[in-house]
């Protein structure tokens, strides 16, 4: 049988009446708002072609940090806006829920208040001010909206965390009580109370099954790989969509475009999955040593891919040109090796320490 954090003792459950109860819904509302604006604010000014073509950000490395928000902020928004329907029962809240729903929530904030910012330092450096038009101060002017809304978003989970109290998902250090894989069902079988009551029956036996159960130890068991299988897939189709785009014929420009993509997803999965608990492995399942070493290095090459890919402007007085995809892909590539190698080598040494 799955996990059921439903059951959870009372020193680890946050009663239905008390304050922080009502703070958590605003923060998960305001910053489900904030994710919506800034989706749409960032589709119209990277892909209408009358808008981006004055965007002071349409280049990297500002444009890169948006190529990736722009999908990581409403997958992350979808997911925590269906496990907060969760907080909508009417009993107490296992506090390892909320926490995590609060970390998720921040996160998206952080998110969209990194690539504002990024986009305001566009905006100060005057980037690509050959390019600007009369539409440049409108798109600047908008670039408030989305700014103000990470603004309120964070606020909200900032007093949210306040009202907690410490323990375990609270404000204070403690053992992980549940994650999300903990959650999938609560959350499904919630959802499926808006299907006709057939449906539904079959939904709940299909939680309840043992398969489920299997199919869930499974995921938590091997979360590295199926995070770097649905990377590669997402940066393999994404690169794809960008060749038929822009009239891409070089293969070579294709494989380095799906690995900066690639690379970035996956980064952000390790990074998200240890920040917000989404497969937290069991006592038993805990690697350590070289196999530990091994994650970390691959997680750092594969965000050193979009990072150096970004930066590679700033690179070129070290570097030398990269205006050729073969030149490109060296870089991004031996960025990959370099970071990996040393991560590798300092986990090992502060391991054996």
């Amino acid at each position: 049988m799955p996990n059921r954090p439903d059951a959870q003792p009372a020193d680890v459950t946050l009663p239905a009446g008390h304050p922080a109860r009502a703070a958590v819904r605003r923060a998960a509302r305001d910053a489900l708002a904030a994710a919506v604006l800034f989706t749409a604010f960032a589709e119209v000014t990277s892909h209408i072609r009358a808008v981006r073509a004055g965007s002071p950000w349409q280049d990297d490395p500002y444009d890169a940090v948006v190529s990736f928000t722009l999908f990581l902020v409403p997958a992350l928004a979808a997911l925590a806006a269906a496990r907060s329907l969760l907080l909508r029962k009417d009993e107490p809240q296992p506090r390892f829920r909320i926490g995590q729903l609060l970390r998720a929530w921040g996160v998206c904030a952080a998110l969209i208040a990194t690539t504002a910012l990024t986009d305001w330092t566009a905006v100060a450096l005057r980037a690509d001010r050959s390019l600007w038009s009369s539409v440049t101060p409108w798109v600047v002017a908008s670039l408030v909206l989305p700014t103000a809304a990470a603004a309120v978003a964070g606020a909200r989970v900032l007093r949210a965390r306040r009202l907690l109290p410490p323990g375990p998902g609270g404000r204070g250090d403690g053992p992980v009580a549940g994650d999300w894989l903990d959650d999938l069902a609560p959350t499904v079988r919630y959802l499926a109370v808006l299907l006709p009551a057939p449906l539904t029956r079959r939904v709940d036996r299909t939680v309840t099954h043992q398969r489920f159960a299997s199919t869930v130890r499974f995921t938590r068991q091997h979360i590295v790989g199926l995070a770097g299988a649905a990377a590669g897939l997402g940066g393999a189709l994404l690169a794809a969509a960008e060749a038929v785009g822009e009239g891409w014929t070089d293969p070579l420009l294709w494989f380095t475009a799906a690995c900066v993509h690639a690379g970035g997803f996956f980064a952000f999965a390790m990074l998200c999955n240890t920040a917000l608990a989404i497969s937290v492995p069991r006592p038993n399942d805990r690697r350590r040593g070289p196999a530990q070493a091994v994650r970390y290095a691959v997680t750092a090459a594969a965000l050193a891919v979009p990072l150096t890919g970004a930066l590679r402007a700033p690179l070129r007085p070290l570097i030398g040109p990269t205006d050729t995809v073969p030149a490109l892909a060296e870089l991004v590539l031996t960025g990959a090796a370099v970071a990996g190698v040393l991560t590798f080598v300092i986990t090992i040494a502060l391991g054996s320490d």
